[in-house]
């Protein structure tokens, strides 16, 4: 992950955060995931631990999900990374650090997860 350039895209915050219901503990971070990543374990293994490292400096993450297509999640999961943060604070912190940064070829996006949602897909 590199930071932000003035010029990214910036996703998630108030107005993006997803059906409208404001900041929640749980963000989805899009255009992380390419399909190079879900190819073999090990690929898999390396993108969760680089996320998982990095997404962790902006607070107490709690859980974190990246969907596969062979672990029953519905299609419009895959290639998103799910984060559970201790506090919206937290997850704040973590969306302001990395919407617009750059990941690979990609820029970030960023938004807000029902929590309910998020801990009803096991």
């Amino acid at each position: 992950l590199t930071p932000p350039q003035a010029a990214a895209p910036q996703g998630g915050g108030e107005n993006g955060a997803s059906g409208g219901g404001g900041k929640t503990r749980v963000l989805v971070l899009h255009n992380m995931v390419a399909d190079e990543d879900l190819a073999t374990e090990e690929d898999y293994g390396g993108l969760v631990e680089e996320v998982r490292e990095e997404c962790e400096k902006f607070g107490r993450l709690l859980g974190m999900k990246v969907p596969r297509p062979q672990d029953g999640y519905a299609p419009s999961a895959v290639k998103k990374v799910f984060l559970e943060y201790a506090s919206i604070d937290d997850a704040a912190r973590a969306e302001s650090e990395l919407a617009g940064r750059q990941f690979g070829p990609n820029y970030v996006g960023v938004t807000y997860f029902d929590e309910g949602e998020y801990g009803a897909e096991r």
